[in-house]
């Protein structure tokens, strides 16, 4: 049984190699200059791509305390591996568990970024017309964009801070926003930032209270769009 363990495995390792290199490239979009931003003046804003949402666990390693017990386990080459992926187990419910309970069913990340970004360039920027989507563009919208901003949150949610030695945790949003030429497809523009509340919470606090959880989450998503948005003024002074 254990050779035929060692088969499968090799065999499905081999094969992945061969499917990864017998796979295309995959072609990088074309780039231009950040001065290629100044002829632009009708945009859509777009929010896109999925989002993950993620509560910081625990550690997953057991402590002193599970290893000092352990150490008494008759026959531990068998039952210390076992009892350990047991202890995993459990913790990765009980994270995925806490999870759950804590995002807020009725917050869209992107959209929420999209929409704080659209609105923190309106009359401060040099575009004429801004258009704020929860997905592509098409028909006459579409043709009569010169740019389109595609804003992106890979994942959000709660991280675990340290403060004065007490569990705490903030909020978290990785943003990124990229513009494309509408006739050509060439990025003119992009950047990317992990956003942090400066906000610090007791941890047992945010998991009981789901109101303020999403208070927070929304105002660190709302705090991404803005800072996109002055990434992107940034850029476009340099063009002047």
């Amino acid at each position: 049984m254990t050779w035929l363990v060692m088969v499968i495995t090799l065999s499905s390792f081999f094969s992945g190699c061969a499917s990864t290199a017998s796979a295309p490239p995959v072609a990088s979009p074309p780039r231009a200059s950040v001065a290629a931003l100044d002829g632009i003046r009708r945009v859509v804003v777009v929010a896109s791509g999925e989002s993950q949402f993620s509560v910081e666990p625990g550690s997953r390693e057991p402590g002193a305390e599970f290893e000092s017990v352990m150490k008494w386990l008759p026959y531990k080459e068998i039952l210390v591996p076992v009892a350990r992926a047991v202890y995993w187990g459990i913790t990765w419910l009980r994270d995925d568990a806490r999870k759950s309970s804590t995002m807020p069913r009725d917050v869209t990340p992107a959209a929420v970024v999209t929409e704080t970004f659209a609105r923190t360039i309106v009359g401060v920027g040099p575009f004429d017309t801004i258009a704020a989507l929860d997905r592509e563009p098409v028909g006459d919208v579409r043709r009569n964009a010169d740019a389109i901003v595609r804003v992106s949150v890979p994942s959000w949610g709660l991280v675990r801070v340290r403060d004065a030695g007490q569990p705490f945790a903030a909020a978290f949003a990785d943003v990124r926003a990229q513009i494309v030429l509408r006739e050509n497809g060439i990025v003119v523009w992009e950047y990317e930032e992990d956003v942090t509340s400066p906000g610090r919470l007791p941890v047992d606090s945010l998991m009981s209270d789901r109101a303020l959880t999403r208070e927070e989450l929304v105002d660190v998503l709302e705090r991404a769009g803005r800072r996109l948005a002055s990434e992107l003024l940034y850029a476009l002074g340099r063009t002047r």
